[in-house]
């Protein structure tokens, strides 16, 4: 069948679900079956293994690993590297421009057409799932991951546009996790816009980023501040747009005083939503692009690792916890690899 008409086949059908039986959720659950069947998803994660590793004295507190070698083999691309006879690379061959997919992917995979403020994205299933449902939802046109408040380039992007859209796609998805990372904060694909999000697993819904205290200041203005953890996290909570506007306001005013140059610094964002609460919870976690490893010059810290949980995918990383190495001291050390102060506006 041609693509076009199985993409608007599939579209109609995932609109109607979204619209009438269980929102954005149950839309991706279908597209994520879709994908399977189709042959496109390369992992049904039966082979991952999640291990729990407790403070030593504190049983509050924990990090969690993620054993998963399919991921080693990511950076290979799941599809053609070279367009066939007829078709033509877009932007460098990108792998989140729909034009490119299209070959790639061998018309097999194919998207979700959603919206937020900032335009329209499509939500693209993971081939190398890190948990279940694991969506990438790219902007349909092909715009940079940068933030301009680090970079003062026109090309890249407006805060409020990524925090906004983000928190929109969150709230729509209350059973899921969110992340933006940014250029060097585990981006993968930095030239073209894009966030994930996955499905919380049911054995272990929440992660240790989220168990962890949190300082309120003073100010109502102010975010809270974690406490004992090994990277800086800032956190708001409460509706949307307030967030938004609170989390703007103060992130400028950190990237404006920070010890860093300002076109060295990038983020992880990380957002959740709770339907029983009605509140959303955004999560800030400044970085430093000379500071992306937690295993020297590999091992690259994004939204997953800092809510708690490292990824080791590769033979190395997977010896390290079969030798009894890794524990919750090693995971905590690994981590403060990459933490950079946020801690400079909290008065």
């Amino acid at each position: 069948m041609d693509y076009e008409v199985s993409w608007s086949n599939l579209n109609a059908k995932l609109q109607s679900i979204a619209t009438t039986s269980g929102g954005l959720s149950a839309a991706l659950d279908e597209l994520e079956t879709h994908q399977r069947e189709i042959g496109f998803i390369q992992d049904d994660l039966q082979n991952v293994q999640r291990l729990v590793f407790g403070h030593p004295t504190n049983t509050d507190l924990n990090f969690r690993v993620q054993l998963n070698p399919k991921r080693a083999h990511r950076h290979g691309g799941a599809g053609v590297a070279h367009p066939p006879p007829g078709e033509e690379s877009l932007n460098d061959g990108c792998f989140l421009c729909r034009e490119n997919i299209r070959w790639q992917q061998g018309q097999r995979q194919i998207g979700f057409e959603i919206e937020a403020s900032g335009g329209i994205y499509y939500a693209w299933m993971n081939p190398f799932p890190l948990l279940p449902n694991h969506v990438v939802v790219a902007s349909q046109n092909h715009i940079p991951q940068g933030l301009q408040l680090f970079s003062n380039s026109a090309e890249d992007l407006k805060l409020e546009r990524v925090l906004m859209d983000l928190c929109e796609t969150a709230k729509q998805l209350p059973n899921h996790v969110g992340f933006y990372n940014g250029i060097g904060a585990g981006a993968s694909i930095p030239g073209h816009l894009h966030f994930q999000f996955f499905r919380r697993a049911p054995e272990v819904p929440k992660f240790p980023l989220e168990e962890r205290s949190f300082q309120k200041t003073k100010s109502d203005d102010a975010p809270e501040f974690i406490l004992d953890y090994p990277i800086s996290v800032v956190r708001w909570r409460g509706q949307l747009t307030e967030v938004v506007l609170k989390a703007r306001h103060w992130i400028t005013r950190w990237a404006s005083v920070n010890d860093f140059k300002q076109e060295r610094l990038t983020a992880n964002f990380v957002a959740t939503f709770s339907n029983e609460c009605d509140e959303l919870i955004l999560y800030f976690v400044p970085r430093h692009r000379d500071k992306q490893f937690w295993n020297g010059n590999k091992g690259i810290v994004g939204g997953l690792e800092v809510l708690g949980e490292l990824v080791m995918a590769s033979s190395d990383e997977c010896a390290l916890v079969e030798n009894g190495i890794v524990d919750y001291g090693f995971i905590e050390n690994a981590l403060s690899f990459v933490s950079t102060p946020a801690s400079l506006l909290n008065s």
